[in-house]
């Protein structure tokens, strides 16, 4: 998968803006967490596609219900605000997914898809055995790292190393 085709696969989440000149902003995700961003974005834009039921606010206080008259209907289904990403890329190890018009439930599966990626190797997506890489700090399994030529810290000896740094 390639981060072209997923954004052409969320046209909706994906929208072209003028702050964003090429689409810049959504080519900085490693090739190893694009199937996360794929399931991420397919349970957005399938909530956003849902609706919410909401209070109706033109209800006739004490009025019976009639299927036919929505002023009867104590409650609406209203559609849900299309959420549109700003900007995703890796970060510290982490991706990051900036978007606008997201709410709680949405801001919870990008925490989740954040988590999943740190703990995801960047190059071949394995979840075993994974530690840091120096330098631009990435998050990879030890075999990554030494194809591509990256000094490579174990999880324990990278936090033992800012551990005594601290001391």
């Amino acid at each position: 998968m390639k981060t072209e085709e997923i954004i052409a696969k969320y046209p909706k989440i994906f929208q072209h803006y003028e702050g964003n000149p090429g689409d810049v902003n959504w080519f900085g995700v490693p090739k190893g967490w694009l199937p996360v961003v794929d399931a991420l974005c397919g349970a957005i834009q399938k909530y956003c596609d849902s609706t919410e039921s909401k209070p109706n606010p033109d209800y006739l206080e004490g009025s019976a219900y009639d299927p036919r008259d929505p002023r009867t209907h104590r409650y609406i289904q209203v559609p849900r605000k299309q959420v549109v990403c700003i900007q995703m890329k890796e970060k510290f190890a982490g991706l990051r997914f900036y978007t606008e018009g997201h709410d709680e439930t949405v801001q919870g599966m990008i925490s989740l898809a954040e988590h999943i990626c740190s703990n995801t190797c960047e190059v071949c997506e394995t979840r075993e055995g994974l530690g840091y890489t120096k330098g631009w700090i990435t998050v990879r399994c030890q075999n990554c790292a030494e194809i591509d030529g990256k000094v490579w810290l174990s999880r324990e000896d990278w936090k033992d190393m800012h551990l005594n740094r601290a001391n």
